[in-house]
């Protein structure tokens, strides 16, 4: 019998063997075990054979392994990494040998190693669940079908199949699976379908480029093809969602052609693998994950669940641009470790912004950049739970904790930094470098930092030093005077570390002097220091300004205040004169403003009546947005109960009557959500339940099912009256898979004891346990169940929360530690529950990641605790 075709009757059946087994490694695959690996083995391919049947919570597997040895490298044992999986048969060299996993290994005895060439055949099985596996099963509610998906990173591929499973042995891979005849299936490589028989298909994938274990991967199921036109890429939808993917498919299929071509222009370097498509994944655990010549992107961010705003298609755009940039930075070339995660991240997200700069300017891509992606640097670099955006990570079983707002936001904002520094060619020479020198291999920030220095002639490593290897940011203050004449008799800038480690920053910015005349032209001034204090000697001399803005452009990184001079002054203008701001600076200054509530500088009861009188003719929808959710914030956060009724009437009345009397559909959209967000008076109710009822319509906006859910949502969560009756409403309205998901994640609002212990306790099941709720159903109802104005209800819950943060990090997918911390501590505001989260924190032997995230996390309930102090309102 053939090696792949092993009846499945002798799966987990363990051969003994006279082998004796080394040492275990240790779990997941230390820094150690890789340097050691990728010193011995090279050449590695990989040959799997997969068989997926219907409704099973395993697949059949076998795989051929060829690897070679260093001479040096066949005198001691290797570890192969599997986890979880059960081993039938494992051959090494052609001699039987015991198949036991340890510690998450394979060990292969030194004795049955040679030098050269080495092939390693197994049989095993693998698990399927709905959670908590690297092969997920996805039952649509719809039309009960099933879809299969893989997701690897950053180490699961050892749960799908034995491997070496760091990201410095690249490899090449070939697929067979046999699957049922109604599906197909998408891997790396444009598949050779086979015979059926039996009711199965065999889809058989060519040799992959070289590519590291977690950019592997394969989707299987019933999908839906939408043929992309010629340059475009396919894109696989699930067939109940088909009728949405064909209103929506065309744009991104266009837009990810555009991509293409602008990246391979850029970076002087092809498109690197044979082809791409796009797969749909429904309750994807990310926003994408870009799988060499296959992305998989989140259903629901691609096929709108609300009626979508120009804002939100730009942001998924984004994404579909960041996916595919990394087929370059990521797949082409890969990071060496995952210390180094910032090296594809940060850089997908940096070009996607810059392809869309260039291909599509109208849509302002630099304010959305500002606006999107600085706030959630700056809030988790002002933390003492930050770090470097290079991250120890001294075993991958830990490299999820290396995801997160310093990769995906600090990265991208220091390299547009850098940018500037640097100048535009000498930049983008510098990546043509990187990507050439070290395609289909793996690299480091050095590699890339030496990259820029031969390309521009600068010292960009005391540069990179400073940004790259240190935590933290600066905090910019700036103070001028004007003497008799008129003119600027002074200009200082000065820096400060805003977690007092003591760091003096490499800073490149631009300064504004805004004209006292509305009608004159601004002046712009670039400074490059990297002192305590700066005097900027060129700005001496000129008009008085009427306000300074020290980081116009938004080139330079860190927290930027305003003067108090300059703030009072920007107050009138912005509501009196917003032709005299460009539309980045004017959302620059309103963020300037809020950071003067958010460093408790300013009472935020002033920003939210400043909000007010601004929003009735605010014509910016992002803008509008981000004042709007500030206010809110501001209401039920930082104000006491006291100070914040006598507002609410008036902040809900201002929000209804823009929305109903909106110039653009956006802005009616924005304060549809705004007032849903805000609403907690018997007006604001009546006026949601009106928009339910549809008594009372927004002029040109139709609500999807998912607003007509957060509507029922935000009544359930006030404690409604009409809220259970209009919950099962909407409940018959909609009983899609969608519907049932909504009505399971709102009702965790329900305002009672008895909710909040019976969705706790869903919460405790393990993923893939009978009865366990997916995870994104847990994800999305912990917002719920975590409402502002249930404080006293969840505070029971607060350290039971963090108790169960191991078994979190353990068990569940990268970004879901940080979702639960976040749901968890942003839902309380006293210092009581304050000193819960010290409490824990301060315990002996705490895991230092976990302890870290959580002093991370708890930085607003800490901030929280001292607004409410300064201004007792």
């Amino acid at each position: 019998m053939r090696f792949g075709t092993w009846c499945v009757a002798t799966m987990g059946i363990l051969l003994g063997s006279s082998t004796a087994w080394a040492a275990s490694p240790g779990p997941g695959v230390s820094r150690t075990l890789a340097q050691e690996r990728a010193a011995r083995v090279h050449d590695v391919r990989y040959s799997l054979q997969l068989v997926l049947r219907t409704h099973q919570d395993f697949i059949v597997g076998s795989e051929r392994l060829r690897f070679s040895l260093d001479p040096s490298g066949a005198a001691e044992d290797l570890a192969l990494d599997s986890r979880g999986l059960r081993i039938a048969r494992l051959d090494v060299n052609g001699t039987i040998a015991n198949g036991a996993e340890t510690d998450g290994h394979l060990i292969l005895p030194a004795k049955l190693l040679h030098t050269g060439e080495n092939i390693v055949e197994m049989a095993f099985v693998a698990p399927v669940a709905t959670a908590g596996t690297a092969i997920t099963r996805f039952d649509d509610k719809d039309d009960g079908n099933e879809y299969l998906y893989s997701l690897f990173v950053p180490m699961d591929a050892s749960m799908a199949f034995p491997c070496f499973d760091q990201p410095d042995l690249k490899a090449q891979f070939t697929l067979q699976i046999d699957a049922p005849a109604a599906w197909t299936v998408i891997g790396n490589t444009k598949p050779e379908v086979s015979e059926t028989r039996e009711g199965q298909q065999r889809w058989i994938f060519p040799e992959s480029k070289p590519i590291s274990t977690y950019l592997f991967a394969f989707a299987a199921g019933p999908w839906a093809k939408l043929a992309g036109q010629p340059g475009e890429p396919d894109l696989y939808v699930r067939a109940s969602q088909l009728a949405k993917a064909k209103i929506e498919a065309p744009a991104v299929q266009k837009l990810t052609a555009e991509g293409r071509k602008w990246l391979e222009q850029y970076f002087a370097q092809p498109y690197p693998f044979p082809k791409y498509d796009l797969v749909l994944i429904p309750g994807f655990a990310f926003g994408g994950m870009e799988h060499a010549g296959e992305t998989f992107l989140k259903e629901e961010s691609v096929l709108f669940r609300v009626a979508p705003t120009a804002s939100e298609r730009f942001n998924r755009d984004v994404t579909v641009l960041h996916e595919l940039a990394h087929q370059w930075f990521g797949d082409l070339v890969t990071m060496r470790w995952f210390d180094d995660l910032w090296l594809k991240e940060g850089f997908a997200q940096y070009m996607a912004y810059s392809a869309m700069a260039s291909l599509h300017p109208e849509t302002n891509p630099w304010k959305h950049f500002y606006e999107s992606i600085k706030p959630a640097a700056y809030g988790i670099d002002e933390t003492l739970g930050t770090t470097p955006i290079y991250q120890d990570v001294p075993n991958l079983k830990d490299a999820k904790s290396a995801y997160g707002a310093i990769v995906y936001q600090k990265a991208p904002s220091i390299l547009k930094q850098l940018e500037f520094r640097l100048g535009h060619e000498a930049f983008r020479d510098g990546l043509r470098i990187y990507l050439r020198e070290h395609a289909y291999s793996n690299a480091t920030w050095a590699d890339l930092v030496d990259a820029f220095h031969r390309a521009s002639g600068q010292n960009v490593k005391s540069w990179a030093d400073a940004w790259v290897l240190r935590r933290g940011m600066p905090e910019i203050s700036v103070a001028w005077s004007c003497d008799a004449r008129g003119k600027l008799a002074k200009l200082t800038l000065s820096q400060q570390d805003v977690l007092q480690d003591g760091f003096v920053w490499p800073i490149a910015n631009e300064v504004l002097l805004a004209p006292m005349d509305p009608a004159g032209k601004p002046e712009t001034l670039r400074v490059d220091w990297a002192t305590q204090s700066y005097s900027v000697k060129a700005a001496i001399g000129r008009p008085c300004p009427a306000y300074v803005f020290s980081n116009a452009g938004d080139e330079g990184y860190g927290r930027f205040l305003v003067d108090d001079r300059s703030r009072a002054d920007l107050q009138g203008r912005l509501l009196d004169d917003r032709a005299s701001f460009t539309p980045l600076l004017r959302s620059m200054v309103w963020g300037a403003l809020w950071d003067q509530v958010h460093t408790v500088r300013w009472a935020p009861r002033e920003y939210v009546a400043l909000v007010q009188k601004n929003l009735p003719t605010e014509d910016d929808p992002d803008l509008a947005r981000a004042q709007g959710g500030h206010a809110i914030t501001a209401m039920h956060r930082y104000l006491s109960a006291g100070a914040r009724q006598p507002l609410a009437a008036s902040l809900e009345l201002a929000m209804t009557q823009r929305m109903l009397h909106a110039p653009t559909t956006d802005l009616a959209l924005i304060h549809f959500r705004l007032l849903t967000a805000a609403a907690e008076t018997e007006a604001g109710r009546t006026t949601l339940k009106s928009m339910l009822a549809g008594t009372l319509k927004v002029p040109g906006v139709e609500l999807r099912p998912l607003d007509r859910w957060n509507l029922v949502g935000k009544l359930v969560a006030l404690g409604d009256p009409d809220a259970p009756a209009l919950l099962a409403a909407e409940q018959k309205r909609d009983p899609s898979g969608d519907g049932q998901k909504y009505a399971w994640t709102l009702a965790a609002g329900r305002p009672d004891p008895a909710t909040k212990a019976s969705y706790f306790a869903a919460y405790q099941q393990l993923p893939g346990t009978p009865g366990a709720k997916p995870e994104d159903w847990i994800s999305s109802s912990l917002g719920s169940f975590n409402a502002w104005n249930q404080t006293e209800l969840t505070a029971p819950y607060l350290r039971r929360a963090l108790d169960q943060l191991p078994e979190i990090k353990k068990d569940r997918k990268i970004f879901f530690l940080g979702g639960w911390l976040g749901a968890f501590l942003d839902g309380q505001t006293s210092a009581a529950s304050l000193e819960v989260v010290k409490d824990w924190t301060a315990q002996p032997g705490l895991d230092p990641d976990l302890r870290r995230k959580v002093i991370e996390n708890a930085d607003e309930l800490e901030r929280t605790v001292r607004i409410r102090t300064k201004y007792p309102q």
